[in-house]
């Protein structure tokens, strides 16, 4: 685009874009989470965001036997009003924490699609989410990481 005539302006989070993090660190209770349970992990801020997806990561302590995690989102609004439903697993699908595990999200195993980034555009932002597959979350799990995006 920027050869082109005449040039086409390019979005920050394309080129000369500034790298952020979001950190995350999540306890289970004194209680187990159901199947199914979530984690809200990071809020991104409003606008043109790209999500880094293979310089995300995070550890985790062991879920249990056949346990699987997926990060997405809640949801949110575009800047033209129209509203994006929720998506469990847009930045990692089904990454193995059975175990203690380190896993780059959107990498190996549990990536998805051929772009190791993704795109959001929100009016008031968006909240990143972890959503544990195959049983509970056992009482104090663990899960640290951090998000790695660009935003200006």
């Amino acid at each position: 685009n920027m050869t082109a005539t005449p040039p086409t302006k390019l979005e920050t989070n394309e080129h000369h874009g500034r790298q952020r993090i979001a950190y995350f660190a999540f306890t289970q209770g004194a209680a187990a989470g159901d199947a199914a349970s979530t984690a809200d992990l990071v809020k991104l801020p409003a606008g043109r965001v790209r999500v880094l997806k293979t310089a995300s990561e995070y550890v985790c302590s062991a879920f249990g036997a056949a346990r699987t995690l997926n990060v997405g989102h809640t949801g949110y609004t575009q800047p033209d009003g129209t509203v994006v439903a929720a998506s469990a697993d847009t930045i990692s699908n089904g990454a193995d924490v059975s175990a203690a595990a380190k896993v780059i999200m959107g990498a190996g195993t549990n990536a998805l699609g051929t772009d190791p980034t993704v795109v959001y555009e929100s009016r008031s932002g968006l909240t990143i989410q972890a959503i544990v597959a195959g049983g509970t979350i056992p009482i104090a799990a663990t899960l640290k990481g951090y998000v790695v995006y660009v935003l200006d």
